[in-house]
């Protein structure tokens, strides 16, 4: 925020606020997918203190082979999941992965990309844990559970973040939610569009 300030002294807080706001506005805009969303998410963030617990889920006609080889795709995110400039894994042990991205982040009210490594714990074939760190940036704690439901698989996403800037307040929390949404419907819709796993053929007898 000081920065602002240097550049622009004579601006006063209400007026930079403003300029936030109207920037949030514009940049959430930003590579909205083009399509209609195949099945719509639910999304959810709630201040609890010094932090932001954020939840959400859709139920997608897939199964769960295909939804876990999307997620785990993280090479591919660039290509499907808006403000993603470039992904990939850097290193792989066991059920341990290190994904490093270059993300433009519309979390908070300044527009650049962020090198943010994840920390990943695969658990399949129905879970996923991981930790986002980011230079100058509060960390991201991350989880991903897949439930197969009577009308296919239900994605569920529970995270927590430190607030970055207090004074903003609810227009923080605004622009947080409204990027989970874009990305998290992404996701969902990259996750419909592909083929299903073809089920496994029962043994034959001798």
């Amino acid at each position: 925020m000081r920065s602002y300030g240097r550049c622009l002294p004579g601006v006063t807080h209400s007026l930079l606020r403003h300029t936030v706001v109207a920037s949030l506005i514009a940049l959430s805009a930003v590579g909205a997918p083009s399509t209609l969303a195949a099945s719509p998410v639910a999304v959810s963030v709630e201040r609890e203190g010094d932090a932001y617990h954020i939840t959400a889920s859709a139920t997608l006609r897939t199964d769960v082979g295909t939804a876990w080889r999307i997620l785990t795709s993280y090479g591919d995110y660039a290509r499907f999941i808006p403000g993603i400039r470039w992904s990939r894994v850097t290193a792989r042990h066991g059920d341990r992965v290190t994904v490093e991205q270059s993300d433009d982040s519309l979390l908070w009210p300044l527009h650049w990309p962020l090198r943010v490594i994840y920390e990943i714990t695969e658990r399949p074939p129905d879970r996923i844990e991981s930790r986002a760190i980011a230079r100058m940036m509060p960390s991201l704690d991350s989880h991903y559970r897949l439930t197969t439901t009577a009308n296919g698989v239900r994605v569920d996403y529970t995270g927590r973040v430190d607030a970055g800037f207090a004074a903003l307040g609810d227009i923080e929390q605004w622009a947080l939610e409204r990027s989970i949404n874009r990305q998290f419907q992404a996701l969902a819709d990259e996750i419909e569009r592909n083929p299903t796993e073809p089920a496994a053929s029962p043994p034959t007898a001798n």
